[in-house]
């Protein structure tokens, strides 16, 4: 049963261990479908922010480098697959604890950890296939030669959201991963239990302390520090637009690149040779995945006018080539 899956009692994930965080605070973890108080993830700081990017940093550099950003894309593979395997050796439980913390349905979560398994060995290959392509000649006019040389960008930053809290979280980590960066994860401060559990299967694995750091808190507390780190490299987020903006001006007096995912509308298009009965068959299905707390939900419709619609009550034939409205 998913309301008797225990909660670990985790700390921060520091360069390869369980750290308590600096000023030793934590939040409760509550179950949205109780709104039952079920444990505690560490609430960080930007003490642990300052300690997980400086352990990012050293692994970056470690031996000059060829522990891990100048390793051979193969060795970071290995490192990648083995993680998928305990992810794939993990999956009912960590299933559990992800329907417990965000309170999507047990089916859905068990599908997010065979994506979370499945990204891994997808960026592993990625990471092979890196040392292939490394020193490519670039075709340029006569008496110049040039090679292409790909390097990691260097330590990262990645913040993600509450409504995929592993699977997102692995779609920033994995490829960060495979390319060689070090990285520091700070995941929704909403959920956070698997997150962590990835800390742990790290640790298992071996992963060189400091490739992966994971700072659980809140979001003035953890991501805005880690945002505006100076020696943060590159910041990645998905969430809201109001907090993308947050961290476009935290980035910018170090003029980091950063990568925003953020909220928006998702049309779905109705053309006029479509089968009714399926668009709104998949329109409903699209609306209510993940209870509807999806950045790709079909809230909104782009439906050609010949469509037969004005059959399904409350919903009007277009007026014009294409009408659209919002159904929430």
């Amino acid at each position: 049963m998913v309301a008797t899956a225990k909660i670990p009692q985790r700390q921060l994930f520091i360069d390869g261990d369980w750290r308590a965080p600096a000023l030793g605070r934590r939040l409760p973890v509550i179950n949205p479908t109780t709104e039952a108080s079920i444990g505690e993830i560490p609430a960080g700081t930007s003490e642990d922010v300052d300690a997980a990017v400086a352990a990012a940093r050293a692994a970056l550099k470690r031996n000059r480098g060829r522990d891990w950003s100048r390793a051979p894309g193969a060795v970071r593979a290995k490192y990648l697959r083995a993680i998928a395997a305990k992810m794939v050796e993990r999956k009912s439980d960590l299933a559990r604890l992800e329907a417990l913390d965000c309170g999507k349905p047990l089916d859905e979560a068990a599908w997010d950890m065979d994506d979370v398994a499945g990204c891994f060995e997808f960026f592993a290959g990625h990471a092979e296939a890196l040392d292939k392509r490394q020193n490519a000649a670039v075709a340029l006019p006569e008496n110049f030669k040039c090679h292409l040389k790909k390097e990691p960008i260097g330590v990262v930053a990645l913040i993600t959201p509450w409504n995929y809290p592993l699977l997102m979280a692995v779609w920033k980590v994995a490829p960060a991963l495979a390319a060689g960066c070090t990285a520091v994860l700070k995941p929704s401060e909403l959920a956070s239990l698997t997150c962590l559990e990835l800390g742990d299967v790290c640790k298992e694995i071996g992963l060189p302390s400091g490739v992966l750091n994971i700072v659980t808190g809140l979001g003035h507390e953890a991501g805005a520090p880690l945002s505006s780190h100076p020696d943060v490299d590159k910041v990645a987020f998905t969430g809201s637009y109001a907090t993308g903006q947050k961290i476009m001006v935290a980035a910018a007096p170090t003029v980091k690149p950063v990568t925003l995912e953020l909220g928006g509308k998702s049309p779905i298009v109705v053309f006029d040779d479509v089968d009714i009965d399926k668009a709104v068959e998949w329109t409903l299905f699209g609306c209510f995945w993940t209870n509807g707390q999806i950045c790709s939900a079909t809230s909104r419709l782009l439906i050609h006018d010949g469509c037969m619609v004005q059959k399904y009550q409350g919903v009007r034939p277009a007026r014009g080539r294409l009408q659209a409205w919002a159904s929430c």
